[in-house]
């Protein structure tokens, strides 16, 4: 420390920077997923811009060797420009002032290319265009090959992308075949039907043909809801929207979004856009024809599909998980429109409006019946009815913990300004798809009164009062029972903390080093290997009452140290519930969840 000096200071280039940091740039590092899509996004885009007739992608899972081809314009061969769009950030065709070659795209920043030129062991860009064929081959982000001749003959393809993963940045080499089915289909669904797809893996190949209506019912699970459907175009810009109510399944609205062909899976401002629209245009509406009920239960049940194309979308962050852009914008370029469509849709069909109208009706009198609308206030929880030990920042974090000794020794080395304790008897949590009388468990009020956000139509997000919820439970089957049944409640109850990546699992450890005064937590059987192997005296904890104050606060409170797992909403939430509702499938769940649930719920 006392040496730093000018000398210590390193200038990295920018794919060393990639490979140092490769979650920076694709997310999860688990799978290389995400660098097949981002090849396939540049081939998406082509197909926007309407030259592209023809995708194709092409995995050997044996080989993990993966290729995306279409038939698009092919990236300009002067001055090399496959190797500078390869191998320098930021460079491009779809920044502003894009109107000469892309008006919508799903490539925005300028990294794929170079983020999967960084992180593969091999990685090649064929191009045939204006009677040339270029060829450009990289070894570990090194240009081995650079050549481009004349070509007469008949275009296999305009562009094509193959690379081979390198091991040293994923978990394993494998790609989400699911992921990327759903990825075409989306795909297929919005781009008009000259554009074909094709997908090859393990000697298969599947061509996608579905349109817009069929995948939102596949999405629901019928083919006898009636679907309403919205579309608002100011070219070149569009805002398509599929949606309908289901009798069955969670009361949580589920919504399935792409933006420029991306799915969007955490939701974000055209999500907000939607429900603003449908509480404004059905309370409106409630008064005329006597129904009375709050604007958020219009949400009930509410399943739908929004698909929408921007010039300039802004996500949160390079993953594109979340759309950033100002609701406002959105608002003044679509919000008459789609009112007025919305209008017409249930004049059209008045019954259908009617029965909407009675559903929310006896929604709210069903809520108004249990007398839960007073559960959680958002003020501060007193200590004197609760076991809550509550912190005095409002930007805090909510640890909810397995019972009172793990609580304790928590208590005892928290800082009282940022970290809350809620120890929870967690056999006493209930199973919130077998539960009638989910509310009246003390566990759930106590939960509920402590987040402060209140539950169903009077949820409110913006009453939460911690930036973080924290389930804190033993490494053990018991301990990722309870983990499953927390998260499920909060899924279900609460399911806008989770969207809002506000909920997190604590990894607690089996196994330590402890010598004297050491403690190092093992998190994975290498690191616990590689202990045994240097002779390093290791304890195997139970539970996280077997740990001390201060061993605690290494584990679960040092950020410097501890390992919180986000927890991501899932697509297939109603699925989940069925799971859990299947006593003879909950035995094989409780197997499972403690390797599942560092993956999406």
């Amino acid at each position: 420390m006392s040496s730093y000096s000018a000398k210590d200071i390193q200038v990295l280039k920018e794919i060393e920077h990639i490979q140092l940091n490769p979650g920076m740039y694709i997310g999860s590092t688990q799978h290389p997923t995400h660098l097949v899509e981002e090849a396939l996004d540049n081939a998406l885009d082509e197909a926007l811009a309407g030259y592209a007739k023809i995708i194709a992608v092409l995995l050997d899972q044996q080989e993990h060797r993966y290729v995306v081809m279409d038939s698009g314009r092919g990236i300009p061969l002067e001055n090399n420009m496959p190797v500078v769009i390869a191998s320098k950030l930021f460079s491009g065709a779809k920044f502003h002032n894009k109107k000469t070659a892309y008006e919508i795209s799903s490539g925005l920043h300028g990294v794929g290319l170079v983020a999967v030129n960084a992180l593969s062991e091999y990685f090649c860009i064929e191009v045939y265009r204006d009677g040339k064929h270029g060829s450009f081959e990289f070894r570990n982000s090194k240009l081995k090959r650079s050549e481009i001749k004349k070509f007469g003959g008949k275009v296999p393809f305009s562009t094509k992308i193959e690379f081979i993963p390198d091991s040293k940045y994923f978990e394993k080499l494998e790609v989400n075949l699911d992921r990327l089915h759903d990825r075409l289909t989306v795909a297929s669904a919005e781009l008009p039907k000259n554009v074909s797809f094709v997908l090859r893996y393990n000697g298969r190949q599947e061509v996608f043909s579905l349109d817009k209506h069929q995948l939102f019912r596949n999405y629901v699970k019928t083919n006898d809801c009636v679907i309403t459907e919205l579309s608002s175009e100011k070219s070149p810009e569009k805002f398509d929207i599929l949606f309908t109510y289901q009798d069955d399944g969670s009361i949580a609205p589920h919504v399935f979004s792409s933006v420029n062909l991306l799915p969007v899976s955490q939701g974000g401002s055209h999500v907000n856009f939607f429900y603003d629209l449908l509480r404004n245009f059905f309370v409106s509406k409630a008064k005329k024809y006597n129904f009375k009920f709050q604007p958020n239960d219009v949400l009930c049940k509410l399943r739908a599909y929004l698909s929408l194309n921007l010039k300039e979308p802004k996500f949160s962050s390079q993953t594109k998980d979340t759309l950033i852009t100002p609701k406002n914008y959105l608002v003044d370029l679509f919000g008459k429109d789609l009112q007025k469509q919305l209008e017409k849709a249930f004049f059209d069909n008045e019954e259908l409006f009617l029965n909407y109208l009675q559903n929310f009706q006896l929604y709210r009198n069903k809520l108004n019946a249990k007398k839960i609308v007073q559960i959680g206030s958002g003020k501060r929880a007193s200590t004197k009815f609760t076991k809550l030990r509550d912190c005095t920042s409002r930007n805090g974090e909510l640890y909810v913990v397995e019972g009172e000794s793990a609580g304790g020794g928590i208590i005892q080395v928290r800082d009282v300004r940022k970290h809350a304790i809620l120890p929870l008897k967690g056999k006493s949590i209930p199973n919130v798809t077998t539960t009638k009388d989910i509310l009246n468990n003390q566990e759930i009020k106590e939960l509920i009164s402590a987040v402060g956000t209140n539950v169903g139509p009077d949820f409110d997000i913006s009453k939460i009062r911690y930036d973080k919820i924290i389930c804190a439970t033993d490494a053990d089957p018991d301990g990722a029972h309870i983990t499953c049944l927390l998260t499920m409640a909060i899924a279900v109850l609460l399911p806008d903390i989770i969207k809002e990546g506000r909920y997190f699992l604590a990894r607690t450890p089996l196994f330590a080093i402890t010598e004297g005064k050491t403690f190092i937590p093992l998190w994975t059987n290498e690191e616990l290997e590689k202990a045994r192997k240097q002779g390093r005296r290791i304890t195997r904890f139970k539970g996280l009452g077997e740990l001390s104050p201060h061993q605690l606060k290494i584990c679960l409170l040092d950020e410097a140290t501890r390992f919180l797992v986000p927890v991501k909403f899932s697509n297939n939430i109603d699925e989940l519930l069925m799971l859990f509702s299947d006593v003879n499938k909950k035995r094989e769940l409780v197997c499972q969840i403690d390797s599942t649930f560092n993956q999406e719920l």
